[in-house]
């Protein structure tokens, strides 16, 4: 949510949550002397001293979310958080005391849309276990029974989006509202939620203690009123539980999409230079005969010889696709001449450079105006003893990275134009 007036700076890029009671400022506009104690004065919420299971989530040690742990190495959070690339979470109940754990993945719902809290959920995965007891998600479906119960909501937000200092996980009291198929709202009783309070869990009474119902997205500018929080129990089947199995699965083999090494058979997974985001399992090989019928031997720049894809990677330039979502640049389309759509990027041919990560800008089929990168073959590499003979070249893996840049900001380009008039 974008907030009236003055627009504030944050690690997430969207409405952030705080903890806090709705008292109002003195009728005479009188400052109070020390502006810690009035903050204090009106914040109803209490520090979550026992709430060890959530996290804040940061990104270059600063604090701007918040995100609870679902198992030993996941934490939900909400989409809009991942927009400030978050790389650790702060495990603890205040920056002073906590430590901060690594991030080593991080995926939004691929429903979800900036500006919208129907989909506003995300997931981390560390890159350690955590010894901390997670919280479990309420698998039964909220009713309309529920509006009108009593929940709990903690967080590590601040009343001021542009304080600075240390961050401290705090809790408070809230009653479930209006219940909307993704969403649910928030009244304060007597507490709310402000800056930094994004992703932080709503807690209701289960059957042996305490379950996740939702997480805070977002709410009114003064956080007094309302706040509005994505239903856990909606996103299980469509996005929580597909991507706890890939994250969980085993033995999985050269070819096929993969989170970490433990994932596959051979504990080799690489994220590709053409599709960084979309990484599978390869092995060792000595040859072609020892890779699958779809891939190559090929050397590495340290000279390490592994099965990779001989045309473009899954989600790559040129790869086949079904959805936007299955591409590294968010733009699955078929063109002129092609019985199957593949991934592209969407380009503007008055630009410079209009394809800056390869292909040529080419009108879509089907697409009124909208134009995307189409792939073309390079010329096949020199092979050597089965496996191709020449190293990447030195910086492919950094230009690439840049490349994912680039495709985000022309997926945001092609957002704002579809708006303009």
């Amino acid at each position: 949510m974008h907030r009236r007036g003055r627009v504030h700076s944050t690690a997430c890029g969207a409405a952030l949550l705080l903890l806090r009671g709705t008292g109002c400022a003195p009728a005479d506009g009188a400052l109070p002397l020390d502006a810690a104690e009035a903050r204090q004065e009106v914040r109803n919420g209490t520090p979550a001293t026992e709430d060890s299971a959530v996290v804040g989530v940061a990104a270059g040690g600063e604090v701007g979310c918040t995100g609870v742990l679902i198992r030993p190495r996941v934490v939900l959070t909400a989409a809009h958080c991942l927009a400030g690339h978050p790389d650790t979470v702060l495990v603890g109940r205040s920056a002073a005391e906590g430590v901060h754990v690594g991030v080593a993945r991080a995926w939004p719902s691929p429903d979800y849309r900036a500006g919208a809290a129907d989909h506003d959920i995300g997931l981390l995965l560390l890159r350690e276990p955590l010894d901390v007891a997670p919280i479990p998600v309420r698998a039964q479906p909220l009713t309309d029974e529920d509006p009108g119960r009593s929940v709990r909501i903690v967080g590590f937000g601040r009343e001021d989006p542009e304080e600075r200092g240390d961050a401290r996980r705090m809790q408070g009291t809230a009653v479930l509202g209006e219940l909307d198929a993704l969403t649910f709202s928030l009244t304060p009783a007597p507490s709310s939620a402000c800056a930094g309070d994004s992703g932080g869990p709503v807690l209701g009474a289960g059957g042996g203690g305490e379950v996740l119902l939702g997480l805070i997205s977002r709410g009114d500018e003064a956080c007094a009123e309302r706040a509005s929080a994505v239903r856990v129990d909606a996103h299980l089947g469509g996005f929580i539980e597909p991507q706890l199995a890939a994250i969980e699965q085993r033995g999985v083999q050269a070819g096929e999409p993969c989170v970490e090494p433990g994932n596959c058979a051979s504990g080799v997974c690489v994220s590709p230079e053409d599709a960084p985001s979309f990484p599978y399992c390869s092995r060792a090989c000595g040859g072609p005969a020892d890779c699958p019928a779809s891939m190559r031997c090929e050397r590495d720049a340290s000279g390490t010889a592994q099965c990779r894809y001989a045309g473009p990677s899954p989600g790559a330039i040129g790869a086949p696709c079904d959805r936007d979502e299955a591409c590294q640049f968010g733009m699955c389309a078929r063109f002129d001449g092609e019985e199957s759509p593949t991934c592209s990027a969407l380009c503007f041919p008055e630009d410079p450079e209009p394809c800056p990560h390869g292909g040529v800008c080419s009108p879509a089929a089907g697409a009124a105006r909208a134009h995307g990168c189409r792939y073309e073959a390079p010329a096949p590499p020199a092979t050597a003893g089965g496996c191709a003979a020449g190293p990447s070249p030195p910086g492919a893996g950094a230009r690439w990275s840049a490349l994912v840049e680039v495709g985000a900001l022309v997926l945001g380009l092609r957002a704002l134009r579809r708006r303009a008039p």
